[in-house]
């Protein structure tokens, strides 16, 4: 399963959980290995706090539970073949219900306002970088703000981070989800600036 699919497919299962939400922020990693990540961050209409949803499944995984499905869809319960193993991966992704794989947690509305503080004073300020040499290590990390003109940052997460807001930003959320008691992979960049960080 290719990297666009897993990602299309957690954001629609995302939107669903949530119809009318607005986007706030959306976080991708891809890595080498198949160790993907999703996380959005979006506000309910009339709502001053945000929901931070993610994914609990990387692409690597998902392939598995890909390969078992299509296991069980030729074999009866005795595991004896019955019929061919699914040539496409497309039926088997239109039958997963991606929505086991999303969890989400709640910002606060302070904690939300300075998210959407910071995120409208970088509104237009894209950013695309380099791939380095030895890409077979690390991950691509892109970063997209869906507040007013918008934005996108995306870079190797061995490079210096494009913006110290933004990679505090990310730490931040990366520490929320961690003091919940999930696992969150999302952020391998060293704190750029200790005293933004606690700022946040």
């Amino acid at each position: 399963m290719d990297a666009s699919r897993y990602f299309d497919a957690m954001h629609n299962a995302m939107s669903t959980l949530h119809a009318g939400a607005q986007l706030l922020l959306t976080i991708r990693l891809q890595d080498t290995c198949g160790n993907d990540a999703y996380l959005e961050v979006k506000q309910l209409p009339g709502e001053q706090s945000a929901l931070v949803c993610y994914s609990t499944m990387g692409r690597r995984c998902l392939n598995f539970q890909l390969f078992r499905k299509g296991w069980q869809l030729c074999h009866n319960a005795d595991g004896q073949l019955t019929g061919r193993f699914p040539s496409s991966a497309d039926s088997l992704l239109s039958q997963t219900d991606f929505r086991a794989y999303c969890r989400e947690d709640r910002l606060d509305a302070a904690r939300t306002q300075r998210l959407i503080e910071e995120l409208g004073q970088r509104a237009g300020t894209n950013y695309v970088g380099t791939i380095p040499q030895n890409a077979r290590t690390g991950a691509q990390i892109t970063v997209e703000s869906h507040l007013g003109c918008g934005a996108r940052w995306s870079y190797w997460n061995q490079d210096a981070s494009p913006c110290l807001p933004l990679a505090a930003i990310l730490y931040w959320l990366a520490d929320f989800l961690a003091d919940k008691g999930h696992c969150c992979v999302l952020l391998p960049l060293p704190c750029p600036d200790g005293i933004l960080c606690n700022r946040l």
